[in-house]
């Protein structure tokens, strides 16, 4: 009954629109008098004639943010730490979280036994990019240095050849950064370059970027936990 009553209201709320514009010839008149019935139909009668239908989500309520001082120290990062994504336990970064925390906090989940690897990149080397594409998610985006060209970052580029991973940035203000996905990797490429002047420096660069991802670059809250594997002295 309530799907006849439907289509009876919107064929008579059509030839209303069209009759209302040949009056008038005026097409803006037509369709001002079908809102005003669509309107009037649903307060007198409780039906709504038009739904939306599908998943697109609702829109959720904005939030304002108040504007904050910069601290002395707050660009440049002091730690870099990688892990394979095969070794975390769950995708635990997700949409819902950027709009409800904007930050994960918690124990990141790893496999048991596995963790986290520190890179020790060269000072003030450190950098990352995230961005929010219209209809393309987000963007993310890392690259770090090693001082010189030799064995271990030959040996590295081989280890990090095709393998998806995810990052943690520790920046100079000791603030945490999550970089990747477990399902939308991180996965690096690698250049290394000697200078044609003896007073420059070897180096080895690794890039990695994303797009298509479910959130940004996520801050790590106050407290997050993961297990680290301790560097080796040399």
């Amino acid at each position: 009954m309530r799907g006849i009553f439907k289509i009876l209201a919107g064929v008579a709320l059509l030839m209303l629109v069209a009759t209302v514009t040949v009056n008038t010839g005026n097409l803006m008149a037509g369709l001002l008098a079908g809102s005003a019935a669509t309107v009037a139909t649903q307060y007198l009668t409780g039906f709504t004639l038009f739904e939306l239908q599908g998943h697109l989500g609702a829109t959720t309520a904005l939030i304002g943010i108040k504007r904050k001082t910069q601290m002395l120290t707050i660009g440049g990062a002091k730690r870099l730490y990688i892990v394979l994504t095969e070794d975390l336990l769950n995708e635990f970064l997700n949409y819902d979280l950027v709009k409800s925390a904007g930050e994960f906090t918690g124990a990141i989940p790893l496999v048991t036994g596995k963790k986290f690897v520190e890179l020790e990149a060269w000072y003030d080397s450190t950098k990352f990019d995230t961005e929010m594409k219209i209809g393309g998610g987000y963007t993310q985006s890392l690259e770090f240095k090693f001082l010189g060209y030799n064995a271990e970052t030959v040996k590295l580029s081989g280890l990090l050849y095709e393998t998806p991973v995810n990052f943690i940035v520790q920046g100079n203000d000791d603030k945490l950064y999550y970089i990747g996905q477990k399902y939308i990797p991180m996965m690096c490429e690698m250049k290394g370059t000697m200078p044609e002047k003896g007073t420059a420096r070897k180096e080895t660069t690794f890039m990695a970027k994303q797009d298509g991802m479910q959130v940004p670059i996520m801050p790590l809250g106050p407290a997050v936990t993961f297990d680290v594997t301790p560097l080796v002295t040399p």
